[in-house]
Formats: structure tokens, C-alpha cells, sequence
């Protein structure tokens, strides 16, 4: 097993990469972060009730917006050009991100100040506070520079930090009534902890040797295509609640932000399952001459195929169940008073089917050298989401605002697939549909026609055998075009 997860080279000579242990730190810092950050909304919608959740939910996708901006797609580009260079020349790649995140920082936080008067009272503490200490509270860019100093298990510690400080916060908030603005302070202080964490540890590693003022821009101008599309799918992923923010009052906006929540714990794990394909589907590609693949998009389309099958028939059927459980997963998180959340946590179950979808998708493409779709595919759902949510949020705020969501995820989606099937051919084949309906069906079936009493307990085990199934059939067809993987990308 260790073979299989981790590269002989990490064991046996310095350098190497060890997948494995570098996944397994990273993915149990973001895990902390995550459980963390849904236990602290999950106690604010019980004890505080839903206007307050709808405030809080928009104090913390303001704040996402900004940490996008103050990011800008420099973390990605640290984490490859740290990989590319010697242990040497990790210090100076250090100074050079630091200087970048202190302008990013500070630009992002003027304009969070500039904004402030424009937002309730309520938030305004937390959100200043955010402004003034922007690059501290952005400081999330570590993971790559802990991995490749053989650290990958520091990743871990800021999140708990963030965690301790978010959860006790919040909890101690809520038992001493304290003023509601305390909460999203709570929630902005936990970040700024997470970021000082990081930099602490970090300054054990490497010296920080700020770079000057145009090495710093030379940075952030390498990173603006990144950037631009991070920020735009960011700011897509909230203008739905921004918007029902200005149309509604607080309470709607609680209930939505209360079922929209799962959505975005669903995007969080559709990524982290999807990346991994990105290696796999590089090695059907093969090296790029001349901005084309020598071998073709023959294998590419074969192994995008193979991976889309099973995971949509999964999706469909756990999209299913999830909208047959709705009901009680929203009384059981947040409460009684939380019935308006059902019907947007339904409706997010459907975006989360083509998130994931359009994850895998993109996954086919980076191999290609095909991004420029990216910036296109955002921009498109940012617009098919303002317009929609100016059309349906004054006929019926939640669902309109929640419909909004999931169209902009289908323009999203058909800007991808239209890319992929442009560059190698369509993804799916109508041979597909029965693999890919017959779980979704079978577990709709199995809501409508069983008992109601034992819906939570038969829905999930249809789901699960059905899925069962259908991933057995795929792994049983044999390709037309088999690929062996050498041991590097079977670990991945």
C-alpha cells in the first residue's frame, strides 16, 4: 500500500514527492477547517435563530469574496514555482509571495473599508477588523511550502488553531448572550489565528526575505488569469445570497444560507475527489508539442469517460436520497425553524451534480493547456446568475434565489462540456444513459413507493447498492484503449 500511495523516491532519496503523506496532511488540515467552520454556523443557526444565521452567512461571503481577491491566484502559482525551484531558491520565492500578499492584502482591505457603510451594523465590527488585518487574515497559501520542506503535516496546526478559537469562541459567545456582532468576529479572529499560525510555522522553515515593489507586482501580474477566474467563480458561488440579501430581510436570508450551506461542503468534497484525476487523465494526453497532444484525445475522452460514468451515476443517486432525506437533515442541523431551508438544500443538491460534473470535466482539460475557458465559463455564470436572480428573487426570494444558483451552474457546465467536446470529442456516449439513470431511479423509486417511516434507512441503502452496481458494471467494461499507469500516476 505504501508503494501504491506514495513515490519510491520520497522514501529512498531526498526530493521525492510521497503523494500520500503529502495528501493525507493537507486533506486533514482542510478537513479540520471545514468541520470547524460547519460546526460554528450549525450552533449560530440553533441558539440565534435565522435572521441572525442570514447575517452571519453574509458577513462570511463577504469575507470569502475578499480572501479570493487578497489571494488572486497567487497560491497556486507559489505552489508551482516552489516545486520547480532548489531548495536554495525557496527563500527568495517565500519573499516574493510575501510581498505580493502584503499589496494584494492591503488593496483588497481599502476596498472592504470603502464598502462597510454600505453593509449592516451588525457585521461591520468583524469586517473592519478583516479589512485592517487583510494579509494576515489571507495568509492561506503554506500548504505547498510545508509540503516541499517535508512538513506536510503542519498544515494541520493552523486549522486547529482556527478551529480551537472558532468553535470555543462561538460557543462561548452564544452562552454569554453576547452582542451578535460578536460572532463574525469570532468567525474573522479564528481566521487571523489560522494565518499567524502558518507564518510562525513557516518562518521555522524559510527566512522571510521580503522581495521589492516590482518583484511583487511581477508576481501578482503571473498569477491574473488564475486570479480573475478564481475571483469570478467565487463571487458566483455568493451573488445568489448578496442578492436575496438586498431583495429579502435576514430571515429569508438565514433559511437560504441554512440549505445553500451543504451545497458548498459538496463543492468542497467534489474537488478534493476530482484533482487527483488531473495526472491520470495528463498521462492519457502525453506530452504537448506545439500546444497539442502527439498522442491524440482518443485515450483523454476514453479515461474522462470512464471516470464521468461512475461518478455521475454516484451523484444522481446520492442527489436523490439527499433530496428524500432534506427534511431531517435540515431539522437536524439546525432546527424547527429552519422548514424554508428544504427546498433550497434540494435545489443545491442538483448544482452539486453539476459541479461535480464540471469538475471532472475541467480535470480533462487542464492536461490539454486549455484554460482560457475558465475566465469564460465564470463570467458566464456570474451573468446568467445576476440576471436570474433580478427575474425570480422577487417572485419567490428562496427558491428564486436558489434556482438563480443552479442555472448559473448549467452555464457553467455547458460552457466546460462545450470546451472538452471542441477539443476531444463528447464526453458521453448514449450507450451511458442507463448506467448513469438507473441509480437515480431506482432510489427515487424506493422514496416514492417505500413507507414514509423508512425512508431514511431504505432511501441510503438503494442509493448505495444501486451506486454499487453501476461503478461494478463500468469497472467490467474493458477499455478500447487500455493505459497502463506506471506507479506515480496510479498514486495519484
Amino acid at each position: 500500500m505504501l508503494r501504491l500511495v506514495n513515490r519510491l523516491s520520497g522514501r529512498r532519496r531526498a526530493g521525492g514527492l510521497r503523494y500520500g503523506a503529502n495528501l493525507l496532511g493537507q486533506a486533514a488540515g482542510r478537513g479540520v477547517y471545514l468541520a470547524a467552520g460547519f460546526a460554528a454556523f450549525v450552533m449560530v443557526g440553533h441558539f440565534a435563530g435565522p435572521a441572525a444565521l442570514g447575517r452571519y452567512g453574509l458577513a462570511l461571503a463577504i469575507l470569502a469574496v475578499a480572501l479570493i481577491a487578497a489571494d488572486f491566484g497567487t497560491t497556486l502559482t507559489f505552489g508551482a514555482r516552489l516545486g520547480a525551484v532548489g531548495p536554495e531558491m525557496r527563500a527568495a520565492e517565500f519573499g516574493r509571495m510575501l510581498s505580493a500578499r502584503l499589496v494584494l492584502g492591503l488593496g483588497t482591505g481599502a476596498a472592504l473599508l470603502g464598502v462597510l457603510p454600505m453593509l449592516p451594523d451588525s457585521i461591520r465590527p468583524a469586517l473592519a477588523l478583516a479589512a485592517l488585518l487583510m494579509p494576515l487574515a489571507a495568509a492561506r497559501f503554506l500548504d505547498a511550502l510545508f509540503q516541499v520542506c517535508g512538513r506536510p503535516g503542519w498544515s494541520v496546526w493552523p486549522s486547529l488553531a482556527n478551529a480551537a478559537l472558532l468553535i470555543g469562541g462561538t460557543a462561548l459567545a452564544l452562552w454569554l448572550q453576547l452582542p451578535e456582532a460578536a460572532l463574525s468576529l469570532v468567525a474573522v479572529a479564528a481566521g487571523i489565528a489560522y494565518g499567524a499560525v502558518g507564518l510562525a510555522l513557516a518562518l521555522r522553515l524559510v527566512p522571510a526575505r521580503p522581495a521589492s515593489l516590482p518583484h511583487a507586482l511581477a508576481t501578482i501580474r503571473a498569477a491574473a488569469g488564475v486570479g480573475v477566474s478564481n475571483a469570478l467563480g467565487s463571487l458566483n458561488g455568493r451573488i445568489s445570497l448578496m442578492m436575496l440579501a438586498a431583495f429579502a430581510g435576514a430571515a429569508e436570508l438565514g433559511q437560504f444560507t441554512a440549505g445553500f450551506r451543504f451545497f458548498e461542503l459538496g463543492a468542497a468534497v467534489a474537488i478534493t475527489l476530482c484533482a487527483p484525476l488531473v495526472p491520470v487523465f495528463g498521462r492519457a494526453v502525453g506530452p504537448l508539442v506545439d500546444g497539442r497532444s502527439r498522442a491524440g484525445t482518443t485515450a483523454l475522452r476514453a479515461r474522462v469517460r470512464g471516470a464521468l460514468v461512475p461518478i455521475l451515476a454516484a451523484s444522481c443517486a446520492g442527489a436523490v436520497a439527499a433530496c428524500a432525506l432534506a427534511e431531517p437533515l435540515v431539522r437536524l442541523a439546525f432546527g424547527p425553524d429552519f422548514g424554508g431551508a428544504v427546498p433550497v438544500l434540494r435545489v443545491a443538491t442538483g448544482m452539486s451534480v453539476l459541479l461535480i460534473a464540471a469538475t471532472v470535466l475541467f480535470a480533462g482539460l487542464v492536461p490539454l493547456g486549455r484554460t482560457g475557458f475558465a475566465v469564460r465559463g465564470s463570467a458566464a455564470a456570474c451573468a446568467t446568475n445576476l440576471v436570474a436572480c433580478t427575474l425570480l428573487i422577487p417572485w419567490d426570494p428562496l427558491l428564486g434565489a436558489g434556482l438563480a444558483a443552479l442555472l448559473a451552474e448549467a452555464a457553467m457546465l455547458g460552457v466546460l462540456a462545450h470546451a472538452f467536446w471542441r477539443e476531444a470529442g463528447p464526453p458521453l456516449a448514449l450507450a451511458d444513459v442507463p448506467t448513469l439513470a438507473a441509480p437515480a431511479l431506482l432510489t427515487a423509486l424506493a422514496w416514492a413507493a417505500g413507507p414514509a417511516a423508512l425512508v431514511p434507512v431504505t432511501v441510503p441503502a438503494v442509493a448505495t447498492l444501486a451506486t454499487a452496481v453501476a461503478g461494478w458494471l463500468c469497472l467490467r467494461r474493458n477499455p478500447s484503449d487500455p493505459l497502463p499507469l506506471p506507479l506515480p500516476e496510479a498514486s495519484s
